[in-house]
């Protein structure tokens, strides 16, 4: 994982946020509390093990950081869980900390430390964005304040809409490509389920094919009956078999090639690509029509020119320049 922040960089923040002491100092083990409210919930015992031997052998080389507790001459861990626990683990009776002068953590600054130490599953990054979300924050901000792109903060928001089979699968794969697959089961809930049975994991590549696939044989099921439909509305109601003179004929033939070539050119035109192109603030890019917003429909797909990656926006926001059929 590439990271936002450096260690020093984070600790420079978390410094300038809460006006931390400049040194660190030694504080005894057993008057350090956790955080029940830290974003991270598992601890992988095997690298817990692993830090443990090396803090034995040289020491905790990265200060934790710590705020006042509730009780007086007790701490809590803002940063450093892993250190404190490996600490313990050692044998150790000190740890070398950084002491917060608030009296409240940084949720943030927490969060940024366990991203960038690749150390939160899926399940405790969305777990977080919709805590933040029912705090109030906007999908916006957590992408600011995380230096994490808009799409990348959408697709774990969107976990806690996604049925209990397919979030199970973030355990062997990717937010992205069970992101891919739940954008599918919103068109094609059995579809996807039925995959997602045979299939304990799946790549990005493979779960991006078969969420096309899906949705390119659901379009196709949907153009067939239309068609059908059309076809029925272009010959008219059955009739009653009539005896019509010369010139009644002549009128019924002219009118139903009529409406003949106007089905066929309404067929033509919806049959046709149609590109987009819209202005979100001072940003061009093209609408994704065939893709559904996690967010609701007052929310649309966005690629922005230059882009890696899509990204939902407010549909108000939303400026349409232009549109172009292939």
């Amino acid at each position: 994982m590439t990271l936002d922040l450096s260690f020093k960089q984070l600790i420079d923040a978390a410094e300038d946020g809460v006006a931390a002491t400049g040194q660190p100092t030694c504080i005894a083990i057993d008057r350090i509390d956790e955080d029940s409210g830290q974003p991270r919930r598992s601890f992988d015992e095997q690298k817990l093990e692993e830090l443990a031997q090396s803090v034995l052998q040289h020491g905790v080389l990265q200060p934790i950081v710590l705020r006042q507790g509730t009780d007086e001459g007790r701490y809590v861990i803002v940063m450093g869980a892993r250190r404190y626990r490996a600490a313990k683990r050692a044998g150790l009776r000190e740890i070398p900390a950084f002491i917060h002068a608030a009296g409240s953590a940084d949720r943030y600054v927490q969060m940024i430390e366990n991203i960038q130490r690749d150390d939160l599953n899926a399940p405790e990054i969305a777990a977080f964005i919709a805590n933040r979300l029912e705090l109030g924050d906007s999908q916006a901000d957590i992408s600011r304040k995380l230096g994490k792109s808009r799409d990348w903060v959408s697709r774990y928001a969107s976990v806690q809409s996604m049925p209990e089979f397919l979030r199970s699968k973030l355990a062997g794969s990717s937010i992205r490509a069970v992101y891919e697959l739940y954008q599918a089961w919103r068109d094609q809930p059995n579809a996807v389920e039925a995959l997602c049975a045979a299939q304990e994991s799946f790549t990005d590549a493979h779960a991006r094919q078969l969420a096309r696939k899906i949705r390119s044989e659901v379009g196709g099921s949907h153009a067939d009956g239309e068609g059908a439909a059309k076809a029925q509305s272009a010959r008219g109601p059955i009739a009653p078999q009539v005896a019509l003179r010369p010139i009644e004929r002549d009128c019924v033939t002219a009118a139903a090639e009529k409406r003949s070539k106007s089905s066929v050119h309404r067929n033509e035109r919806m049959s046709s690509s149609v590109t987009i192109r819209v202005r979100h603030q001072d940003r061009a890019g093209c609408l994704l029509v065939d893709r559904l917003a996690s967010q609701g429909s007052r929310h649309a797909v966005l690629w922005v020119d230059g882009a890696e990656e899509a990204e939902e926006v407010p549909a108000s926001t939303i400026t349409i320049e232009e549109i172009l059929f292939a």
